[in-house]
């Protein structure tokens, strides 16, 4: 679907559920015009929509028939928090939302064309290793940011990275955990976040997760963006949990470009503590990215330019409307072309005054 929440793990959204607004669905959200639904499923609806300013957003609503659950609200609510903390450049930012007391639960974030790094790899083939070492860059640049709200994102995928015009954006913030201490929403019996990429920790206990855990998940998708494959596979979900948390199976790292594999395997490590930090994980990854003597903020715009495919089933991008006629008294005329008129009647009356 194309938008912050056309693959996210919180509405489950179908394909093809992306189109024009049915009669039943709203055609205001706050001050959001809707133009069209993105997706919906268990949990909820997604839309995507106009601001007053003209920015398009995506817009998650709760169904209506859970609103009245306290979980799925403070849930909801414990994302719309992280999304106002987070600011980056690479992470997908909140442009408005419900208060905590209305009635019908909101939200609105920036809506991000083009496909995930999962749909893009699955068409279009593994990325190069100079744009896999800056996708690492920016992603860790991503997870920095959240971290330094004290939120750790648990959910970091191929499926939750858009490959944008400006480059990756980091998606759905609808697992995060608090740094300070364990969610009473996540209980010790629950496992949230996604097999694939979930490391043996997460797996094991997922209230105690750190950071280590979104350096984990980091190591995961870039295995996923240079070999189209997951650190281990399993014929069911029971013998993959199996594999990931046993510390005597090692990761599959075949097709890895064989410089990537230490610093994939450092960042797959089973331990916790002996996983690098992002900071180091940032300077190994700009070593790679920028070993031809490429910039990163070029070799960055290169990423963008590679993987930037907008898909089909994308809205139409909607003009801003235009000003009505006004009388030409209310028109308001550059400076520049002022001068211009100005210096030209000067120069007639001048010649006017001669005669």
């Amino acid at each position: 679907m194309g938008s912050y929440f056309g693959r996210t793990a919180f509405c489950n959204l179908k394909a093809g559920a992306n189109g024009p607004l049915d009669r039943s669905d709203p055609r205001r959200i706050g001050d959001i015009t809707l133009h069209g639904r993105l997706g919906f499923g268990g949990m909820g609806r997604v839309f995507y929509g106009l601001t007053q300013d003209q920015e398009q957003v995506a817009v998650k609503v709760i169904r209506e028939e859970l609103t009245g659950r306290a979980e799925v609200r403070a849930r909801f609510a414990r994302e719309i928090d992280a999304l106002r903390t987070v600011q980056g450049a690479h992470v997908a930012g909140l442009v408005d939302a419900s208060e905590e007391e209305d009635e019908q639960p909101w939200l609105a974030v920036e809506y991000v064309r083009g496909l995930s790094l999962k749909e893009f790899v699955e068409l279009h083939g593994t990325l190069a290793a100079d744009d896999a070492a800056v996708l690492g860059v920016l992603l860790a640049g991503a997870l920095q940011d959240i971290h330094r709200a004290d939120l750790f994102h648990r959910d970091l995928k191929p499926g939750n990275v858009l490959m944008g015009r400006e480059g990756p954006k980091l998606i759905d913030l609808g697992l995060v955990a608090f740094a300070d201490g364990p969610s009473d929403l996540t209980t010790s019996e629950s496992t949230l976040g996604t097999p694939a990429c979930m490391s043996p920790e997460q797996a094991n206990t997922p209230k105690n997760v750190t950071s280590a855990t979104d350096v984990y998940a980091l190591g995961a998708t870039l295995l996923f963006a240079l070999t189209r494959h997951y650190p281990y596979d399993a014929p069911n979900l029971a013998a993959l949990f199996m594999r990931i948390v046993d510390p005597e199976v090692a990761p599959n790292l075949d097709g890895l470009p064989v410089e990537f594999e230490p610093i994939v395997a450092a960042m797959l490590a089973h331990d916790p503590a002996a996983r690098p930090g992002l900071a180091q994980a940032t300077t190994w990854l700009s070593e790679l990215a920028t070993a031809d003597g490429t910039s990163l903020p070029v070799a960055a715009r290169r990423l963008a330019v590679a993987t930037y495919v907008e898909r089909e089933s994308d809205p139409p991008e909607i003009e801003p409307p235009l000003p009505k006629r006004r009388d030409i008294g209310q028109v308001i005329v550059p400076g520049s072309v002022v001068a211009l008129l100005a210096a030209r009647l000067r120069g007639a009356y001048a010649s006017k005054a001669r005669f």
